[in-house]
């Protein structure tokens, strides 16, 4: 970036929205954001944020249709991506090096930016199969969906933790791996992701479903297990045909920004988010914002916000203490 577009944008830090956004419209601005594949909800969210960054600021945003979190992270990594979607307990495993994925490597070049919402892990087999509990997935065949995404990376991880070993966890397209479900290639599926992904909501509305919870003791085994897990609940309204509540795990769905990111960006980007927070899940029936109370962050993450983002949120009356903001 030359040195006369960071001076303007510096400047611009102190200026009003309206102000900023009228002074970002003069600089041509082109980000990507690595979002997620068709029936996942990072896919949906991802263009309506973009699409309201770009009325709203006239950044101009094109999209990554990665296979989600872990994807999302790498490719801020590396610089092909600016922004992106993840689950907390992945972005958590990234700063810290956890996770095969990872191959140890902490990955630091991203921040976080603002909360979006709950996300869950969400499993459910055919009902005419046995598979009810948990444990019945013991020496199952699983499709974990897109490889990248949260499935493929928590799944088999929050599983093991409970004491539950599949026979093999499939990566893959989440609309092939209920096909095959259906075709009984599959024993269930186990997709991680905004409540409810929007292929798990087709899929319930076609019914021939159950949905499967965890008991308490699984739930603390694998929040144990995976830093930025805890307990969740799918709601009885969440789905269609679903008759009772189920309990899960579950993390937040949340953005990031490169590191590098000018300040100014990503508080335009943040504050538009936290403007529409509601309207930008519209197209994501079931879901709802992230509760923002006063424990909103956990402060058990490693990951910081960018700083920028810090003074978008503060702006909205959220606190994020300086101790959790890394420029």
């Amino acid at each position: 970036m030359a040195r006369g577009r960071r001076a303007v944008l510096g400047a611009m830090m102190g200026a009003p929205l309206a102000a900023r956004a009228a002074e970002l419209s003069a600089i041509p601005l082109a980000l990507t954001m690595g979002t997620g594949q068709p029936g996942g909800g990072f896919s949906v969210y991802g263009q309506a944020w973009g699409q309201a960054a770009q009325k709203s600021a006239r950044i101009s945003v094109s999209y990554r249709a990665s296979g989600g979190s872990a994807a999302n992270v790498l490719l801020v990594e590396q610089n092909a991506a600016q922004l992106g979607l993840v689950v907390l307990a992945v972005a958590n495993q990234a700063w810290a090096g956890r996770g095969t994925w990872t191959s140890g490597v902490k990955l630091q070049g991203f921040r976080a930016l603002f909360p979006i919402c709950g996300a869950s892990l969400q499993i459910f087999a055919p009902a005419r199969s046995r598979i009810r509990r948990l444990r019945d997935l013991a020496g199952k065949v699983i499709g974990v969906g897109p490889a990248g995404g949260a499935g493929a990376v928590l799944a088999p991880e929050a599983l093991a933790a409970a004491g539950i070993r599949p026979r093999l966890a499939i990566e893959g397209l989440y609309g092939e791996q209920i096909d095959l479900l259906h075709r009984g290639q599959l024993d269930a599926c186990a997709f991680f992701g905004i409540t409810p992904l929007p292929s798990v909501r087709e899929a319930a509305a076609r019914g021939g479903f159950n949905l499967i919870g965890f008991a308490h003791d699984e739930i603390v085994a694998a929040a144990r297990a995976l830093p930025g897990i805890g307990a969740a609940v799918i709601g009885r309204h969440t789905l269609p045909h679903l008759s009772a509540a189920v309990a899960t795990i579950g993390s937040e769905a949340i953005a990031i920004g490169a590191a590098s990111l000018p300040r100014s960006i990503a508080g335009v980007l943040t504050t538009t988010a936290m403007q529409h927070r509601t309207d930008l899940l519209r197209d994501l029936p079931g879901s709802g914002p992230a509760r923002l109370g006063p424990g909103w962050i956990d402060h058990s993450s490693p990951v910081p916000f960018h700083p920028g983002a810090a003074v978008a949120l503060r702006a909205s009356g959220l606190g994020v203490p300086d101790a959790l903001i890394r420029g």
